[in-house]
């Protein structure tokens, strides 16, 4: 009797033994750099408006807003760059952004870094949508606000 159990008894502790997998954090799945890039003509001169935001696990992200020649990777020059921390929920990313430096100029499109300066003084944050499983990231715009449809950024790695 008891040989006929001793089967039974292992299929019983195997199916119960087998851990369920863990959930992925959401922090986990958006870990990562993502960019976005618009083309644009200026003067007779082809220019590729690159941002990227990159994703850590632990909150945290950092941004650069950089110009380059359309088709080269070479950077001209930056616009922007900041870092801060990030929150997800209900499918959104929200941005709390530290550090913000920038061009403080609107006829140009780009500066050496070192030229940027220190937005102080200002809480700036933005959101948005996570789509296709954590693979693109859509600016959502703020209400009451005047935004012109942008690409969206998309995870490389």
């Amino acid at each position: 009797m008891k040989t006929k159990l001793l089967p039974l008894f292992a299929l019983f502790v195997i199916l119960f033994s087998c851990k369920d997998d863990e959930e992925i954090s959401p922090n986990a799945k958006i870990e990562g750099k993502y960019v976005s890039s618009v083309e644009i003509e200026t003067s007779g001169d082809k220019l590729d408006l690159v941002n990227t935001l990159e994703f850590n696990s632990d909150g945290t992200f950092y941004a650069e807003n950089y110009t380059t020649e359309t088709g080269k990777d070479e950077i001209l020059g930056y616009r922007s760059y900041y870092n801060g921390t990030y929150s997800i929920i209900d499918g959104k990313v929200t941005l709390q952004w530290q550090d913000y430096y920038t061009m403080n100029f609107f006829d140009i499109y780009y500066l050496p870094k070192a030229d940027l300066t220190l937005s102080d003084g200002m809480d700036y944050s933005s959101n948005y949508d996570i789509n296709e499983n954590y693979t693109q990231l859509s600016f959502i715009c703020p209400p009451n606000a005047y935004c012109i449809a942008s690409a969206p950024y998309v995870k490389i790695n």
